[in-house]
């Protein structure tokens, strides 16, 4: 009988063209066999399955689900609230050509260090240490730095800073220190350099 084969055609025929669909699907949408859903997702054949062949179900999901993502992408700076400011110094260990390439010592960050932290802060410095020498090219170079003060508030009697130097400006033989230490309050740093 003709309608005993049709019946038994008509199916694999669904079937054929519905995954024919779904992969013509995964192809548009830039899937391929390889990729996975994200975490959380579903995958677009799980919301055929559930929306049906119409796409149209499919095509809400996704648009509702990407609406619910996070759309917030501001990175924070973690040292918005940092005391910065500015400083001129000047030291013979310092070799910088015309061009601004050169090297300032390790010591003498440290030198100013301990006469900004005493003369402009009020601190009893016990120590300050950078990391090394700060290479310069073309005027600009960064260096990490810290500065141990004496504080009777602290468990062992001092306090370390732990901050940044770099230099900004510079004029003849002199450089404009920018420095960032967080832990002091800005207005403590707020003084005309």
């Amino acid at each position: 009988m003709t309608p005993i084969r049709r019946s038994t055609w008509m199916p694999r025929l669904l079937t054929a063209a519905a995954g024919t669909a779904l992969a013509l699907s995964l192809t548009a949408c830039g899937g391929s066999d390889g990729d996975k859903p994200a975490g959380g997702e579903k995958s677009e054949a799980a919301q055929t399955e559930k929306g049906g062949f119409g796409g149209g179900a499919v095509e809400s999901e996704a648009a509702e689900s990407a609406e619910a993502e996070p759309t917030d992408t501001k990175s924070t700076d973690p040292y918005a609230d940092a005391a910065k400011t500015t400083n001129w110094a000047s030291d013979d260990g310092m070799k910088i050509d015309k061009k601004g390439n050169g090297t300032v010592p390790a010591s003498s960050l440290e030198a100013d260090l301990v006469d900004l932290f005493e003369n402009k802060l009020d601190f009893t410095v016990t120590k300050a240490e950078c990391a090394t020498d700060m290479d310069l090219t073309e005027w600009y170079g960064f260096e990490t730095c810290n500065v141990t003060v004496k504080d009777k508030e602290a468990i062992k009697g001092e306090k370390t800073y732990y901050g940044t130097v770099k230099i900004v400006d510079h004029k003849e033989k002199m450089v404009k220190y920018e420095l960032m230490f967080p832990g002091i309050d800005q207005e403590d740093f707020d003084f005309k350099d």
